[in-house]
């Protein structure tokens, strides 16, 4: 039942536009059922129509059935219709000849054939009446035509059928056929450069398009009007159309039409240097024409393999386009040779058959002088453009061995200078990595023994009061003055507790640095992200001052305010606290130095101000390290985090702290932003994972 529904449908909208509806399955399905040679013509028009952009040799295996069904009922409008999409396909193949024979045996049946009462013919958009369907076919095979003599190089006879296909269209109002010859007069008119006209005539095809509802070439006029603006100078306009016209190719599953948009697409890019997108789009077209097996009139598959080739060498990959240069070079002495067999061939039927459907209506011994004169030229062109070819081949062979001579030893000296400079490059990172660690150590060497240098001044100046004391406690005791010999030791009792608790705490800070020392094997552990954040913000502070002292021993000595927000609920994060601890470290240095240089600018009314925040977001740690100093330029904002750029004086920094901090900060899985206005200050925020 589902089947005879289908052959029903298909009886009664005879319009292509109803075979896009239906699948090839569906189709080959309804064919196996068909009930009479009339439906089964109709089924294979329709399956060739869909394979027609697709898969060329399945088109052509429909056409071939077409042919047979009509001529063996004797149906020659069917007949005549099918042999030019048969030309069609084999144009498009690049076998001229065959095309040329199809497109002969078509115009033969077309005038012979006055009417036909039941044609069969396969009409598109809207159903043709009896009386018009000569007109209707001979303008399809004119514009089919004009294909074969487009890809021939043959633009004067090109233009001329395609007006010719213009004229009938409009005779019997066929807004389609109008449609598809202004779509290809806009295609002719670009060869000859005259890119006013080529648009005008596009741009009412795609109007005629949209408007009859057939998406399927839509995207061959999108493409030829975006090359109409690149050849114009408008690119912008030119990739509007490219992309629209790639999305309509993906929309109707055209491999055909997909392939060349790629192609545009592709030199578009190339020309923009744009070695990511030109990639892309030459590895894409050269997918999409494998796929289709196509043969286009606008490129071959040299010219792929050749943007493949600038790709790569856009790309510096020079072993990739050796490779694509070379099957660029054999690829277009195939094509070359190909092409002048193929040449040779259309040129051997007789270029009188041809020329002599130019003017079928007119008297026959005018349009023999004129078939005479035409098959001459045409003959000459032919044996010109084969001197020309086997010229450009054999030139192009020779400068292409020199070129690729060149190019092999410029490859090799390039390839041992660029291993040179690697190495000198490693070399000079390793050197520079190693002064920014050592820097680093030295201003947390500095903090460390600033911190450690409070407790000991107790220890000693407790120790030395005991001393006096014990002194005083004997004399005491010498008079017998027991009491004032108690007191005493009580105070000596309190000195020692004193001294005890500083002790300790000077221990407990050389523990601490020996802890984070250790961890330097880079395993995570358990930590305290206040209580780290903390110690080093005031080591950096205190190995700051120092450091300020001693290079202005003659001024006052640097101070800042240090502000604290401490989020409790935090605890412990899985962390390797010395890599977090050089990250923590490098930020405040960052911070207490530009707070330093902005109060140098203005001693007056400015306090420098360093605030160090933590905070819990989700599953997120936040630390933010912000400063009210100078900020950062927004010129280079961007470049902030990459390797030896630095904002401060030559000698002062290697432009290494922050592009380690933001890769140790990576490497635990977290994130290192930045946020600053010039002149008011920057803010650094760590995030990190609670669980890593």
């Amino acid at each position: 039942m589902k089947n005879l529904l289908i052959i029903l449908v298909l009886l009664f909208f005879p319009l292509f536009s109803a075979a896009q509806q239906f699948s090839p399955d569906r189709l080959r399905l309804a064919l196996q059922n068909s009930p009479n040679d009339s439906v089964s013509y109709r089924l294979n028009m329709q399956l060739n129509y869909y394979f027609q952009e697709l898969n060329r040799d399945s088109a052509l295996f429909y056409i071939d059935q077409a042919i047979l069904l009509a001529a063996k009922n004797n149906n020659k409008f069917g007949e005549a219709n099918a042999w030019a999409f048969k030309g069609y396909q084999y144009s498009l193949k690049g076998k001229y000849s065959e095309s040329l024979q199809s497109f002969l045996e078509a115009f033969s049946i077309i005038e012979e054939t006055k009417s036909e009462k039941n044609s069969w013919c396969f009409t598109l958009g809207t159903a043709i009446s009896p009386d018009k369907i000569r007109l209707y076919s001979l303008s399809r095979i004119q514009n089919m035509y004009s294909v074969l003599m487009s890809n021939t190089q043959n633009t004067e006879q090109e233009i001329f059928y395609l007006k010719e296909s213009l004229n009938n269209a409009r005779i019997i109002n066929d807004s389609l056929r109008v449609a598809f010859a202004f779509m290809n007069l806009g295609f002719a008119y670009v060869k000859i450069n005259k890119l006013d006209s080529a648009l005008i005539f596009e741009n009412e095809a795609l109007s005629l398009m949209k408007h009859s509802g057939s998406a399927k070439y839509v995207t061959n006029i999108l493409t030829s009007i975006g090359y109409i603006y690149q050849q114009m100078g408008n690119r912008p306009e030119a990739r509007r159309y490219y992309n629209s016209s790639l999305q309509y190719a993906m929309d109707q599953s055209n491999l055909g039409n997909l392939s060349t948009s790629y192609f545009r697409l592709c030199n578009y890019y190339l020309v923009e240097k744009n070695k990511d997108s030109s990639l892309y789009y030459a590895a894409k077209t050269l997918e999409a024409m494998h796929s289709a097996g196509t043969t286009s009139s606008d490129f071959y598959i040299s010219d792929v393999y050749e943007n493949l080739f600038l790709s790569y060498q856009l790309r510096n990959q020079f072993d990739s386009a050796f490779k694509y240069q070379g099957m660029t070079l054999v690829t277009k002495d195939s094509i070359y040779k190909d092409r002048i067999k193929n040449l040779a061939e259309f040129q051997s039927l007789g270029f009188s058959e041809q020329l002599r459907l130019r003017d079928l209506e007119k008297e026959k011994l005018v349009y023999q002088s004129k078939i005479r004169i035409y098959s001459m030229l045409a003959g000459i062109a032919i044996f010109m453009l084969i001197a020309y070819l086997l010229y450009i081949n054999n030139r192009n062979s020779k400068k292409a061995n020199k070129l690729l001579q060149r190019q092999k030893d410029e490859i090799e000296i390039q390839k041992k200078n660029v291993e040179q400079t690697l190495l000198e490059l490693k070399s000079t990172q390793s050197q520079l990595i190693q002064s920014e660690k050592m820097a680093s150590l030295g201003e947390l060497t500095a903090g460390i023994a600033h911190e450690i240098q409070n407790p000991l001044n107790f220890v000693n100046n407790f120790s030395d009061v005991n001393t006096e004391l014990i002194d005083e406690m004997e004399q005491a005791m010498d008079r017998g003055n027991l009491g004032d010999a108690k007191a005493i030791a009580k105070d000596i009792k309190v000195n020692e507790y004193k001294i005890n608790h500083h002790g300790k705490r000077a221990d407990s800070i050389v523990k601490s640095m020996l802890q984070h020392s250790q961890s330097s094997i880079g395993v995570k552990e358990p930590t305290n992200i206040n209580a780290l954040a903390d110690e080093y913000l005031r080591l950096s502070y205190h190995g700051f001052m120092a450091k300020d002292k001693s290079l202005s021993a003659s001024q006052e000595g640097f101070t800042a305010i240090m502000k604290t927000d401490y989020d409790d609920t935090i605890g412990n994060i899985n962390i390797i606290p010395r890599d977090i601890g050089r990250v923590l470290l490098n930020l405040y240095n960052n911070a207490f130095y530009t707070v330093r240089e902005k109060k140098k600018q203005f001693p007056a009314g400015y306090e420098p101000e360093v605030s160090v925040r933590s905070k819990r977001i989700g599953e997120i740690i936040e630390i933010s390290v912000k400063d009210n100093g100078m900020g950062i330029p927004g010129r280079v904002k961007d470049k902030i985090f990459q390797p030896f750029f630095t904002t401060k004086p030559t000698g002062q920094g290697t432009g290494l702290g922050l592009s380690l901090s933001y890769d140790i900060v990576k490497a635990h899985g977290g994130e290192l932003k930045m946020e600053t206005k010039e002149g008011e200050g920057s803010e650094f925020v760590i995030h990190l994972p609670e669980q890593d």
